[in-house]
């Protein structure tokens, strides 16, 4: 085997070239300018994935920009959603015969038939109305901010048939620039409440805050101001009680930095100085328990660095515990491909220069300090956008569902294809 060489990045460097297949190197990692010894990552082989996409009727190639996945029939099979940057959005259900899947398949299309301008961003499931079928909510652009749009609601009901309700239930949001919405609980009633994540500026006088929307009764949806109604932009959204004091919190990807909205009982407080967050333009942002230690940790995307950071005592985030340069950093995931019960990293990359970059998994030792680095592998069309973790078999092994039709900021000319990644041994 071939000598380790010892690399160091500085600011804005760009990755080496990747290692042959018996080649590894190790990457000390950097903190406030200085080499960190007990912070490693390591880079050897491809991760040994499989593509199960074409086998299952993905699309090879195709626009992007969300990935949901839910048990959409509530039969303990995790499904998908995916929606297609500006057009179509589709359910994919988790068939199985017995205790064996069968694989995903379409079953429902969405077409917004109401308005002549497509304009389809991020989308979310949840239960609005609580009748026991999964709806969807999907924000919609606006044009960069230079037109009036409609965001979707599409309600279920009877199964498999599905309206779009966004107007009826005061959703529509008609001049924000939609983005990445979810669904939280606001009131701990019930019923979902939502939160609409909009991009800025718009490009006339119009204003395009973040928006928070209590469920009245499952009927319709009522604003409500709650600290988080602000023009910051949204270029992602994570929900999660990350405190564990019973409320759920919201980070977002601002415009131009990362927030973290912490729910107190009156509404929310901008914590993102007092939790020692970076002052990072950040891509993509996701909590996940990388040390298995109960607490979530946060693991965040940069145009050029995936970086980690650890939950401390008194729920502020550590400093850097892994770093790694990246060339366009664009998506992140968090599963356990490999079922050893840690949680690994996938990072998406998107393109440089019209050229889509190769994704990477970073495999957790169990500690979420240090990392072996294996390249995913090469999608030659598109550009890499963004990837969720499912357990499509239930092996306890996860898939990765990779989507690579560019999605936010990247060129809408380059399509690519959808791919359910398995180290697993599933077949058709």
């Amino acid at each position: 085997m071939l000598a380790l060489a010892v690399l160091t990045f500085i600011g804005l460097g760009v990755p080496p070239a990747v290692a042959a297949p018996d080649e590894e190197w190790v990457e000390p990692i950097s903190v406030h300018g200085e080499a960190h010894p007990t912070a490693t990552m390591r880079a050897a082989k491809l991760a040994g994935f499989r593509d199960l996409g074409p086998l299952m009727g993905m699309r090879d190639t195709t626009s992007s920009y969300t990935v949901v996945v839910r048990d959409v029939d509530d039969d303990g099979w995790d499904d998908l959603f995916i929606g297609h940057h500006g057009h179509l959005g589709e359910l994919f259900m988790n068939g199985h015969a017995g205790q064996v899947s069968t694989g995903f398949s379409s079953v429902a299309t969405f077409y917004d038939s109401i308005h002549q301008r497509r304009d389809r961003h991020g989308c979310t499931i949840d239960d609005v109305n609580v009748d026991g079928l999964d709806d969807i909510f999907c924000a919609k652009g606006a044009r960069s901010g230079t037109s009036k749009k409609w965001n979707e609601l599409w309600m279920q009901g009877p199964r498999n048939e599905w309206t779009d309700e966004a107007a009826a239930y005061g959703v529509e949001d008609h001049w924000g620039r939609g983005r990445f919405p979810a669904f939280i609980d606001l009131n701990h009633d019930e019923y979902p409440d939502l939160f609409i994540g909009n991009d800025i500026p718009r490009k006339d006088d119009r204003r395009t805050p973040n928006r928070t929307f209590i469920n009245v009764r499952g009927e319709r949806f009522k604003e409500v101001r709650l600290g988080v109604s602000r023009e910051i932009g949204d270029t992602c959204t994570d929900v999660a009680d990350y405190d564990e004091d019973g409320r759920e919190d919201l980070l977002i990807c601002g415009r131009h930095r990362l927030f973290l909205f912490r729910r107190l009982p009156k509404g929310f407080r901008d914590v993102r100085e007092r939790v020692n967050l970076p002052w990072v333009r950040a891509t993509a942002a996701k909590f996940a328990d990388l040390d298995r230690d109960g607490d979530l940790d946060l693991v965040y995307l940069t145009l050029d660095r995936v970086e980690v950071r650890m939950q401390r005592a008194d729920h502020s985030f550590g400093p850097v515990a892994a770093s790694r340069p990246l060339l366009h950093g664009h998506g992140v995931a968090v599963g356990d491909p490999d079922g050893d019960g840690d949680a690994d990293i996938y990072v998406v990359e998107g393109c440089v220069g019209r050229e889509n970059q190769d994704d990477w998994l970073l495999v957790n030792d169990g500690t979420g300090r240090h990392f072996k680095l294996r390249r995913a592998g090469h999608v030659a069309d598109g550009c890499g956008d963004t990837a969720a973790a499912v357990d499509m078999d239930r092996d306890g092994m996860d898939e990765f569902v990779v989507l690579n039709g560019g999605g936010k900021d990247q060129p809408l000319d380059l399509d690519g294809p959808d791919q359910v990644l398995t180290m697993g041994d599933w077949r058709p």
